[in-house]
């Protein structure tokens, strides 16, 4: 069995982190559901004709939607070519790990989960709100609409490929560096879903949940690949 120094995560509990995670996904969704705080918050976004950011605005679309998204998917993609050549050419054979394995799996579940989220839920944006110009009224997550096709936003897409840079903090072993992912990855979901909600794309809970989320795919990622894969040696 290997020791705890080598370990990559050997100071971080990861059975804690899901029970909290999980507990607190639910505090969010109950008292989200059951007060105005969405509203509050998008009112302040809509002046009642138009939001803060116009969502077709070219350069802030390229640098807040386009330019994110297009980096993360290009990592992604440079570490399954790397994996996938580990198993044709032996000069690639050093990436063949569970470190590697990790982060691929990370950078698709989370926004696969979050996307497969958005389709069964039903839940609309909030531009497409009467109380923001639209005409569909607003949907608690799944309820049925009974107005044809659902709403899907939510959770927060877009932000799930920066919370999806989570997946570093349980690769990272000092303190320092763990700090450094989580302020890096929270700034990168922040950034990206604070775009969507002045735009008038998501709600703050959205966002909240995406996170939430992201971080509970990722513990549950790493003790299948690498707790659960420890406790077997």
């Amino acid at each position: 069995m290997k020791s705890k120094k080598q370990d990559p995560c050997y100071d971080l509990n990861i059975g804690r982190q899901l029970i909290y995670s999980a507990l607190l996904l639910v505090i969010v969704l109950i008292v989200f559901e059951a007060t105005h705080l969405d509203f509050y918050l998008s009112n302040y976004f809509f002046d009642g004709k138009a939001w803060v950011i116009n969502a077709n605005e070219p350069t802030l679309r390229f640098l807040f939607y386009n330019l994110p998204r297009w980096l993360l998917i290009a990592y992604a993609s440079s570490v399954l070519l790397l994996f996938i050549l580990s198993f044709i050419l032996k000069a690639f054979a050093k990436f063949r790990t569970r470190k590697q394995l990790f982060i691929i799996l990370c950078a698709i579940l989370v926004p696969l989960t979050v996307g497969v989220g958005k389709k069964i839920t039903n839940v609309y944006c909030p531009y497409q709100l009467e109380e923001y110009g639209g005409t569909k009224p607003y949907v608690h997550p799944f309820q049925d609409s009974h107005l044809g096709n659902g709403g899907k936003c939510f959770p927060a897409g877009h932000a799930s490929a920066g919370f999806a840079l989570l997946l570093f903090i349980p690769l990272v072993r000092s303190k320092k560096q763990k700090l450094l992912a989580l302020a890096g990855a929270l700034t990168a979901g922040w950034v990206m879903g604070g775009y969507q909600m002045l735009n008038g794309r998501h709600f703050l809970s959205h966002t909240i949940v995406t996170m939430l989320l992201s971080w509970i795919i990722v513990c549950i990622l790493y003790f299948l690949i690498f707790k659960w894969r420890l406790r077997k040696e």
